[in-house]
């Protein structure tokens, strides 16, 4: 997958806050994560959110305001990252062959963690909400620890002066 260093976040379509709602596609993944932050309601609200009728079966019900496309027969993961990639969408999932499968066709992803940065940053969530998000997400997120640097590393790019919050452990990288 690519590299992409703290500096390149601001020019990330969900971080820049540009007017203009790309469109996500969200696999179950990433609905049962958000869903366990109670987070959500809030992602739908802030991000044109949408999945295939595959990714529905898998969670178990239709959560409101996201839009299920159909898609012919196949593994669900190869057809949502299709399905994005013909409408040139950003892929919301927490499973590495899902984020590469995107990567190899071009588009924007985000696991949960980054969507609460992406949140924070544009200022959709404060600082104490993003700091107990984080803490939360740390207590059932299965993130290598090279994920959780790298968050650490984008929130303490996206800091204001004199705004910081204390990470989670593997946060800390310790």
């Amino acid at each position: 997958m690519k590299e992409i260093s703290t500096g390149d976040v601001s020019t990330q379509v969900l971080f820049s806050g540009k007017p203009g709602i790309p469109l996500c596609f969200i696999d179950t993944s990433t609905l049962i994560y958000l869903d366990r932050l109670e987070l959500l309601e809030r992602v739908v609200a802030v991000f044109s959110v949408a999945t295939i009728a595959g990714v529905i079966r898998e969670f178990g019900r239709s959560p409101e305001r996201i839009a299920v496309y159909s898609t012919g027969k196949g593994a669900t993961d190869l057809l949502l990252v299709k399905r994005a990639a013909l409408c040139n969408a950003v892929v919301f999932s927490e499973d590495k062959k899902v984020l590469q499968d995107a990567d190899r066709h071009g588009l924007e992803y985000y696991n949960t963690l980054m969507i609460v940065l992406a949140l924070y940053a544009r200022r959709e969530i404060d600082i104490v909400a993003c700091a107990s998000l984080l803490t939360r997400l740390e207590s059932f997120a299965r993130y290598s620890a090279n994920v959780w640097d790298y968050g650490s590393e984008v929130l303490a790019a996206l800091q204001s002066d004199g705004e910081t919050i204390s990470m989670p452990p593997p946060f800390s990288g310790k």
